[in-house]
């Protein structure tokens, strides 16, 4: 009965109801031809997840979604039958009947749905609030502020958060405490065929760890970072301008993207490092989609920010495309070069890289990859990419140094042991000695995080994941991870360290996985997070992790450690 309900609550929520079948062709024409204007859907954003479980369920097709990130359109051209399907939406759980219906509203435009009551508008229209509150503050139930007078459309959003992190370690004397402050703003929209979409946000953190003083410098994860004494100030901006029309899309401005099926991390592109400029373009077809990618980076040394600065270049693509209904297929290449102009040879779409870089002198650093997605039954989904950066095909059974390459597999099971909107996952990840390093400004990182995975070479780890979505605002996450490490010594280099070049004569030429010093972690993570308002966030996280560091071939340094992490959030 409550199925019934939700579809016929659907169905009355189309501008014109009884018109099911005039009304879906112009659905389909407008998400999918490219005329109303869109932005991507940010990488982190929840609606991948619920769309990589109907592909699971085998509710909707192959989503062709290993480049990320994909446009509001694209989307909503995955959301859109759902809404108007009797057989799929009964195949959906409670659970993503309520996610299908907080779609509803967060893609209103493109799915040309008639706005739904949200829990924003019950506050707003509370007769507490309603009569002191400007009409034109969530006026659409979604965003802050909103303006739709064609050829203009803008979205406005805060950006608030407040975390604070308590940790406890045997190595600590003290229980260390760790404060992070964000805000900033969200904005999208378009100015007649161009779609725009800005994120700025500016952090603080702050506490009882050691700071440095007044400097600049970086840090893992992020871009510029200025010290002050007492705590250290970044800021984070996403910025682009968009056009898609049909089945070609092309964005130029500062944004990430994520390659490859990974959950836990990507080998080839991951949006762990900060954000970059770019210019990016893609053709999708049904079952097919190609990506093309040229950016610039930023190399950072020890003198980056007293006159040592160099920039250097990125260029990439990937093709994905779907032989057979559930599996897909991706092959990509990437190139990076520096300390000269950029090339036109890496702009060509159909130029193989490796030969690319021969003709300009075997100067760069050329990478390459497959991954694969498969659904052989329903509610199970296994995935693998492998990487190579780097490989003698003579050597291949040894463990020559420049054997670089690494690689994933995973596997999925939704709806796992009979219980519905329960998932678990296992993925495990060999990353070898030496993978991503490289000479001079060619090496595979962007300030001072890889590009790729953020478990760098000479790396092993088991990433288990449990999964629980209570309702559309709730979800508990149990995650385990066993990580180990091979290290490098004081007097030789066993490539653990990508920033760090070997030296014939005094490392080894032959380097087996986790040769070094070997350091594990082994983490429990219990998570739970809840939007008790639309784009309000409370998340709290509490870590368990026993570490085990060789030191030197005698010595070890063992313990454990314990952290909460308690987190406030607006649209972030």
């Amino acid at each position: 009965m409550r199925k019934v309900k939700f579809i016929n609550s659907v169905r009355a929520s189309l501008r014109h109801k009884g018109d099911m079948k005039r009304i879906l062709p112009l659905i389909w024409l407008l998400v999918s031809s490219g005329f109303g204007q869109t932005v991507y859907v940010p990488v982190d954003h929840w609606v991948y997840d619920f769309l990589q479980r109907l592909e699971t369920q085998r509710i909707v097709p192959v989503l062709l979604s290993g480049a990320k990130p994909l446009t509001r359109s694209e989307i909503a051209g995955h959301l859109a039958p759902l809404y108007n399907s009797d057989s799929l939406a009964f195949k959906l759980s409670a659970v993503q009947r309520q996610q299908l219906d907080y779609l509803a509203v967060e893609f209103q435009e493109e799915l040309a749905l008639r706005r739904r009551p949200t829990s924003l508008d019950k506050l707003t229209r509370h007769k507490w609030i309603d009569p002191w509150l400007p009409d034109a503050v969530y006026h659409n139930g979604r965003n802050f502020l909103s303006i739709d007078s064609p050829p203009f459309q803008l979205y406005v959003d805060p950006v608030l958060a407040r975390q604070r992190m308590w940790t406890t370690a045997d190595s600590l004397a003290n229980t260390e405490k760790v404060f992070e402050n964000a805000q900033g703003l969200q904005l999208r929209g378009a100015v007649g065929r161009v779609g725009f979409y800005v994120h700025v946000a500016d952090h603080q953190e702050w506490g009882t760890r050691r700071y440095p003083g007044i400097v600049n410098y970086t840090r893992e994860r992020l871009g510029f970072v200025r010290g002050n004494g007492k705590g250290l100030d970044h800021d984070e901006t996403h910025a682009y301008l968009l056009y898609q029309h049909k089945y070609f899309t092309i964005s130029f401005g500062k944004d990430v993207n994520r390659w490859g099926p990974g959950c836990f991390g990507q080998l080839a592109l991951s949006d762990y490092p900060t954000s970059y400029d770019q210019l990016k373009y893609s053709i999708a077809g049904r079952r097919i989609r190609f990506t093309g990618l040229a950016a610039v980076l930023q190399h950072y040394n020890s003198e980056f920010f007293s006159g040592g600065h160099e920039e250097k270049y990125l260029a990439g693509h990937r093709l994905e495309f779907a032989p057979l209904p559930w599996l897909n297929v991706g092959l990509h290449e990437t190139i990076i070069y520096g300390g000269r102009k950029f090339e036109a040879a890496y702009l060509n779409p159909v130029m193989f890289y490796r030969s690319a870089e021969h003709y300009l002198g075997d100067r760069d650093n050329a990478t390459m990859g497959l991954d694969l997605e498969m659904t052989p039954i329903r509610g199970c989904t296994f995935y693998g990419e492998l990487f190579l950066d780097d490989i003698s095909t003579s050597k291949l059974s040894t463990g020559f140094y420049g054997n670089k390459y690494a690689f994933t597999l995973g596997g999925r099971r939704v709806n796992a042991l009979g219980i519905a909107d329960l998932d678990l996952r296992a993925e495990y990840t060999r990353i070898r000695p030496f993978t991503y390093e490289h000479w001079g400004a060619t090496g595979y990182w962007h300030y001072a995080t890889l590009l790729g995975h953020w478990l760098g070479p000479n790396s092993t780890g088991w990433l288990m994941e449990a999964v629980y979505r209570v309702s559309q605002p709730l979800y508990v996450k149990a995650d385990l991870r066993l990580i180990r490490h091979g290290a490098n010594t004081t007097e030789q280099n066993f490539g653990g360290d990508p920033f760090l070049l070997r030296e014939p004569g005094r490392d080894p030429e032959y380097v087996n996985q986790l040769d070094g010093l070997l350091q594990t972690a082994d983490q429990l993570t219990l998570f739970a997070s809840y939007e008790f308002l639309r784009h309000y966030f409370i998340q709290c996280e509490w870590r368990y992790a026993g570490y085990d560091n060789q030191l030197t071939e005698q010595t070890s340094s063992r313990g454990i450690s314990r952290r909460f992490t308690l987190r406030l959030q607006v649209n972030y």
